[in-house]
Parts: structure tokens; sequence; C-alpha cells
């Protein structure tokens, strides 16, 4: 009974004792068709017809902080969907460890300020360790959402925005994902045998010791993107 409460609550009187809980990412919520519901509803998580979907508040309910470490221990966790409607556990990423920290106060989906929770524990380890030999790693773009991969890949094909830069076709981005990073290595756009990145200490640093800490780089022709792929990394054949 304390139950269904709960949920006529969150949801409304449309809930029903005969409607299903689910779970979408360790947030709570039940299945309903998504003309009823009033929080955010997720596909895969229900069975039936296409418009039963799993219904959950919208109000940034956190999910569980378990998994992560370091800075990000106890941070709260939110779902997003990526790439095919894939629902993502992410957190914001500290103000420390953006490049711009004042996006850190943007809403989840609307900046690419967050990383999924493997990543940030991930993360975190290895720009401790760079920072201990005197280099600040940042991360200027992680997770987006497919309507923020649009708008990039808007922009690369109008040239009206974004400075026209290369971007994947959406729902093709690994930052759809939540494995790539575009971090702060002050590096231009390779087309030669090496990067033209002037010296920096955060793209050397990241070529020497970025896959002990399971992050990789993966597209030749952008030194600053960096996906994280785990334990088993080896280091990127690029210069």
């Amino acid at each position: 009974m304390i139950l269904v409460l709960t949920y006529l609550l969150i949801f409304g009187p449309v809930v029903a004792l005969a409607q299903t809980p689910c779970n979408a990412n360790g947030r709570s919520g039940v299945c309903i068709t998504t003309s009823s519901c009033t929080g955010t509803p997720f596909s895969g998580h229900c069975a039936g017809a296409a418009n039963i979907q799993c219904c959950v508040p919208s109000d940034g309910s956190s999910g569980s902080s378990a998994g992560l470490c370091g800075s990000y221990a106890g941070a709260a966790v939110s779902a997003i969907a990526g790439n095919g409607n894939v629902i993502y556990s992410v957190v914001k990423i500290r103000p420390e460890h953006l490049s711009n920290p004042a996006i850190y106060t943007s809403a989840p989906t609307a900046s690419d300020n967050t990383m999924t929770t493997s990543t940030a524990c991930a993360f975190d380890k290895m720009a401790t360790a760079a920072k201990q030999a005197g280099v600040t790693i940042t991360i200027a773009s992680g997770f987006r959402t497919v309507a923020r991969q649009e708008y990039f890949w808007n922009c690369y094909q109008t040239k009206a925005c974004n400075n026209g830069n290369l971007a994947a076709r959406p729902g093709t981005s690994n930052h759809g994902r939540g494995i790539a990073l575009d971090l702060n290595t002050n590096c231009g756009s390779q087309s030669g045998a090496k990067p033209n990145c002037g010296g920096s200490k955060v793209y050397q640093w990241l070529k020497n010791n970025g896959h002990k800490y399971g992050f990789k780089r993966t597209v030749q022709s952008e030194p600053w993107h960096w996906e994280y792929v785990g334990a088993g990394a080896t280091p990127s054949s690029f210069t």
C-alpha cells in the first residue's frame, strides 16, 4: 500500500495497482503509457507495446553512486539516454576537471558536462596522477545526448556554428556511449604524421600514460579525443 501511494504521489492518479514497477539504471519508476507519464519515459525496460515505457521522475532524482571513487565518491548519479536510447548512469564533471568550469551548473543534458560513472572513476585516478607530475588534465566535452550530437553535426554540415568543426553523425559518436572525452591537449587537427600540439605537456603525458588508466586516443585527426576502453588498454599507435 505504501508503494502504491508513493507512485500516486509521483505520477498522479493514473497509476493503478495493476501497473508494473520498473527500474531504469537505478531509478525507480512504473510501466505506463507514454501519454500518461508525467515524469520521463525510458524505453526498453517494460514488456508490451512500444508506448509502454518506464516512467521515472523528471526532477533529476539520483541513482546509486556505487562504484564511484576518489573525488566522485558519493556524487549524485543521473540517468541519461544516449545512442540508441540506451540509458547511462552519469555524474556531473567536477568544476576542477572542466576546461570551462562555468558549465558545471548547466543541466546534465545541456553542455556535455557529465561522464559515465565508470569513466569518472578512471578519469579521477588519471587526473590525480597527472597532477602529481605537474600536468593538469581537463575535459572540454564529455557525455553527449543525441540532441547535442545533432547540434554539432549540423554545425559541421552548415559551418554556421562551433567553427564548423568535424563531428560524427548523430547516433554514431562514442560521446553518446559515455566513453569519449575531449581533453585539453592544446592540439590542432592532425593531418600529417605528427599532431600539431606545440609541445603540449598534457598531450605528451597522455600519450605516455593514458593507457595505464584505461584511456586511449582513437581518432587520428583528433589528438584531443580520448576514449575509456578499460583494463588492457594499450598505447595509441598514433604519434
